[in-house]
This record gives structure tokens, C-alpha cells and sequence, in this order.
């Protein structure tokens, strides 16, 4: 089942059977829509900004002028593992926490519910001629999704955007450099948020094993939880450019992150370019920064050894 249209309209909190108090902004699939395993629904016109930086290793560049052909859309994909027949779809204002309200699809007329999708996912993209450009993309397993980046961000206790460099160098093999930031990021409102920066790691690497920025990750993930045991309980997000069709099922757990090494239970990987976006979204802007770093690491590194 798929939609593409805005949200039409506001419901008060005394419409909303089953849902936490609050103001949302209510979907209505069509009544003869057919009953299937996922929903997808796109926002169009999706407009972000960053402001007030805290930190010195990021700072803000100019709000671009986007054309109409650059328009952002976010992407939003609820997978649940049974028939359906949604009827509205909620999404709550202030936490932009989306909800599902419909009946499984059932010879028995079942009453209607809030359903909770199995896992879901959002990507935010522009049309590039005939094809999606994704600038960033989170997955989440079962419960209510948000509809939004720097939300699902947020819910982190600290983020960590990394980046690996590399080139093949004759008669040493293989020199790979990572950067990380790290950053925590509150929301300001629906289209802005705040975050700020915080250290920056770097690594220089010699050979990697496997696949040089998932090693780097690796590496990083580790150097950040020995010198923060307090973080070993909280909840770690982390920025990647790396292979977006594997993030996925690294999230969920069904293959390993690296070798034979899943991610810990307390972390989760977000999917952002370091192309476009960086204006607009923290993601893409902290992923850029480090893309930027590793490469002038890397060449530094290069220049001694040549």
C-alpha cells in the first residue's frame, strides 16, 4: 500500500481512541485501499536548518537556494507481519511519533486498533532526473517509528559520525584514515535544531581487515565506550556513508557488523551523504566534516611515507 500526500488535517486529543494525549496531524487512506503487510507514505516539500553550533570543529555554511527540482521528501515505510486495513495514519506534533490505526485483515470483522508495525524505516531524498538521491536514512525494528531525522537522532544519549579515507599504496598495501565527531543534538522546533560538537578522533590504519570503514567504526566504537564506560548503558548513535543496502540488517541484527561481530544492543547505525544536505541536516553536515578530516589526515600521512 503506498501514499504520497500531505497531511490534511488537525484532530483533537478527545477524537484520538488509544493514543497518548495530544495534538496530531490525521491521514486517511482510502476506504477501498486493499489490505497488504506495509504502508509507505511520503512528506513532500520537508524544509531543515541547523542553527546555534556549539563547538569549534563545526561550523555553519550558508542556507543554500534549493530549485523546485531539489525539493526534500521524506520516505516513510511501516512493515508489519501480518495483513492489514489501515484506516488513518497519526502523527503526533510534538514528538512526530507516528501511530497506525486499522484492523487486521481477518474473515472475523475485528475491531479497529493502534497497530504496531514489526519495523519501519524513513528516508529522506530529492529527485535527481529519474531517480531517488538519499541524503539519509535510519531503520527501526518493532514499535512506533518517528517521521523525522534529527528526531530519531535525538533520542540518542551521543552520536558519533565517522569516516574512512584509504588508498592503496605501493609496497605498504592498504593506508586507511577515520574521523569521528562527536555530538549530541536537541531539537529547537519541527524545522531547526541545536546540536554540539564535541572530539574529534582519528585514526590511521594500515591494512584493514575486511571493509576499511566498517573497521573504522569498529575501531572508533570501541576507543569511544573504553575511554566513556558510562556510555556502555546508553544509547550510541552512529553517522555512516558507508554501504547503505547493508545498514539495515546490521540495525536488526540478522547479519554482523563486522566479521562475526554484531552491533552492541546499544547502538544503531544512521545512513547519511556527505554529498548534499549538510545545510540542513545535522547528519549529512557532521558526515562531511569527517569526509573532509579523513582526507586531509589521510594525505598528511601519505606525505611522510612517499
Amino acid at each position: 500500500m503506498q501514499i504520497s500526500k500531505s497531511f490534511l488535517k488537525i484532530h483533537s486529543p478527545a477524537d484520538l481512541i488509544g493514543l497518548p494525549p495530544g495534538d496530531y496531524f490525521i491521514h486517511e487512506f482510502p476506504g477501498d485501499m486493499e489490505a497488504g503487510n506495509s504502508l509507505r507514505v511520503t512528506l513532500n516539500g520537508i524544509k531543515k536548518k541547523l542553527i546555534n553550533f556549539d563547538g569549534e570543529k563545526v561550523k555553519p555554511n550558508k542556507q543554500p537556494k534549493q530549485p523546485e527540482k531539489n525539493t526534500r521528501h521524506t520516505e516513510i515505510t511501516l512493515k508489519f507481519s501480518y495483513k492489514l486495513k489501515a484506516i488513518k495514519l497519526f502523527l503526533d506534533m510534538n514528538s512526530q511519533i507516528i501511530f497506525v490505526f486499522g484492523k487486521r485483515d481477518s474473515p472475523i470483522d475485528l475491531r479497529p486498533e493502534i497497530l504496531k508495525p514489526s519495523e519501519a524505516h524513513i528516508i529522506t531524498y530529492y529527485k535527481k532526473k529519474t531517480k531517488k538521491k538519499i541524503l539519509n536514512a535510519c531503520y527501526f525494528g518493532a514499535g512506533h517509528p518517528v517521521a523525522d531525522m534529527h528526531r530519531a537522532m535525538a533520542n540518542c544519549d551521543v552520536l558519533l559520525a565517522a569516516d574512512t579515507n584509504y588508498k592503496k599504496v605501493p609496497r605498504k598495501g592498504i593506508v586507511a584514515a577515520t574521523t569521528a565527531l562527536e555530538a549530541t543534538l536537541n531539537i529547537v522546533t519541527d524545522e531547526a535544531c541545536h546540536f554540539q560538537s564535541g572530539p574529534m578522533r582519528q585514526i590511521i590504519e594500515i591494512n584493514p581487515p575486511g571493509n576499511p570503514e566498517l573497521f573504522g567504526i569498529g575501531k572508533v566504537m570501541y576507543h569511544f565506550c573504553e575511554t566513556n564506560p558510562d556510555h556502555n548503558d546508553k544509547s550510541i548513535g552512529i553517522i555512516t556513508d558507508t554501504d547503505f543496502e547493508l545498514i539495515k540488517g546490521i540495525n536488526q541484527r540478522t547479519i554482523p557488523f563486522f566479521e562475526t561481530m554484531f552491533l552492541p544492543k546499544n547502538v544503531t547505525l544512521f545512513y547519511a551523504t556527505s554529498d548534499s544536505g549538510s545545510a540542513e541536516f545535522m547528519a549529512n553536515k557532521l558526515i562531511r566534516e569527517c569526509d573532509k578530516a579523513s582526507t586531509e589526515y589521510l594525505n598528511k600521512y601519505l606525505a611522510t611515507i612517499e
